[in-house]
């Protein structure tokens, strides 16, 4: 490959890596980070997302950041970027090694203005020493050219994403909450907002993959639970079963081996970039022994079955909700708002219901309550609670089938919300967040019926009531 030159003119960047490991992994994030070529105004920032980087001793030239109040790369990216201060934020994943002129890789062209984003691209590391290792380098799952040819729209890794300050702020940065999926649903809102995403195929960083089958397997269901959580989501877009996946590459190999060579060059057409180096796909095509193909397939096919069950889990990760039963419970289609509610006034614990996160993270959010959300119910949570609502209140579910007002949300909907405050203390309130809203209102209402539980007023008059003598 071509290497760039030593120099090129470029506006600051700041480098945010989240961490979530054990010192080990620690100090390899650490050395990877130092080795990187910085300019003037350039930063690099660790952000330790498991007090596990509070025993390392310090790095020269890096920032290291405690980030320990939701274990989750979103909240550790969202901590890192608060304190950012170049113009673009570069996002790089813990287990992946960067080359050392990654930044001036980026900048080459300069990006247009209309540019919210760049992706670079990510390519396996290493000779991985099992065959899950091997599995997800010549699977090749973080590939660019897959990311940006997404049929829904194009999307990128986090692993490698140059994200611009200003395109950040405009869409309020990751969603916290998630356990996967939050750096497509990243793209998606921001292209959503008005901006581009595009592809810096020679911007590599080097990636290793699980080396072990159960985190593997793991790995899978946490994907599989969010692609489903971007089905509810986005309207539209459809997960593509695993066995399609399979057909598809089974049918590109065939392809490949008949043309003997990539369809660029068979279409006598030029490519889009000059591929990576040997050395840089070192891993991606390993050398393979008899039966290797055989193997693939049985790991394709277990990880399909993951894929089934992970697509009927929540993608709330563990600890998310609180813990303690609340007093008071305010009910919003979309949270947190944009403007207009008042936080309300109270002592005891209070929890947020919203159906879905608002396509843009307000600021000062942080202030909010923690919230739970109807979309990261999974579907096995959904069907649950539906059949323990059923049986425990028939009487209540019918009467609420006919008083559900055209396109109200499905009962199966509400399940998971009534049953959380049938958890809650026996004297909770339930309101509306915002005063004025009849949608809002009326949801609240229905789930207090459904919980057998007290509805009242919005926020805005129960901080008014609460404040009177």
């Amino acid at each position: 490959m071509t290497q760039p030159p030593p120099a090129v003119r470029r506006p600051p960047v700041s480098v945010v890596v989240p961490f979530a490991g054990d010192p080990a992994a620690g100090r390899a994030a650490l050395r990877a980070l130092a080795a990187m070529r910085l300019a003037p105004g350039d930063q690099r920032i660790l952000v330790d997302n498991c007090g596990a980087l509070a025993r390392l001793p310090a790095a020269a030239g890096v920032q290291v950041l405690s980030a320990t109040g939701e274990r989750s790369p979103a909240h550790a990216r969202n901590a890192g970027a608060a304190v950012a201060e170049g113009e673009w934020i570069l996002f790089l994943d813990a287990d992946v090694t960067p080359a050392a002129d990654l930044l001036e890789r980026y900048f080459q062209p300069a990006p247009e203005p209309q540019v919210g984003a760049l992706a670079g691209e990510v390519l396996a590391g290493g000779r991985p020493r099992t065959w899950a290792g091997r599995y997800g380098a010549a699977r090749g799952f973080l590939s660019l050219r897959a990311h940006l040819a997404h049929p829904f729209r194009p999307r990128a890794a986090a692993a490698n994403l140059l994200v611009r300050r200003a395109a950040l702020q405009a869409v309020g940065g990751f969603f916290e909450g998630l356990r996967a999926g939050e750096d497509t649903d990243f793209c998606w809102r921001l292209q959503a907002a008005g901006w581009r995403l595009e592809g810096r195929p020679e911007a590599v960083v080097w990636h290793r993959y699980r080396e072990s089958l159960r985190e593997l397997r793991a790995q899978w269901r946490s994907y599989a639970a969010g692609r489903a959580w971007l089905a509810r989501r986005y309207p539209g877009f459809r997960p593509e079963p695993a066995a399609l996946r399979v057909l598809r590459r089974a049918g590109a190999r065939r392809a490949g081996g008949a043309a003997g060579r990539s369809p660029a060059a068979s279409s006598g057409r030029p490519a889009a970039h000059k591929p990576a180096s040997r050395r840089e796909r070192v891993g991606a095509r390993l050398p393979g022994m008899r039966g290797e193909r055989a193997v693939w397939l049985a790991i394709d096919v277990l990880l399909g079955l993951e894929e089934l069950a992970g697509l009927l889990l929540s993608n709330r990760p563990a600890g998310a909700l609180p813990a303690r039963p609340a007093s008071l419970v305010l009910v919003a289609g979309e949270f947190p708002p944009a403007g207009g509610a008042q936080r309300p006034g109270h002592d005891g614990p209070v929890r947020v219901e919203a159906r879905r996160r608002a396509d843009r993270l307000a600021p000062g959010a942080a202030g909010w309550p923690p919230a739970a959300y109807g979309e990261d119910d999974g579907a096995l949570e959904r069907e649950l609670a539906l059949a323990r609502l059923l049986v425990t209140s028939p009487l209540r579910c019918l009467a609420d089938r006919g008083r559900r007002p055209p396109g109200a949300p499905p009962l199966s909907e509400l399940a998971p919300a009534v049953a959380r405050l049938r958890r809650d203390r026996a004297d909770v309130r339930i309101r509306a967040l915002v005063a004025d809203d009849p949608a809002a209102a009326a949801l609240a209402a229905r789930l207090a019926r459904l919980a057998g539980r007290h509805a009242g007023p919005g926020a805005g008059a129960l901080a008014a009531e609460e404040a009177a003598p």
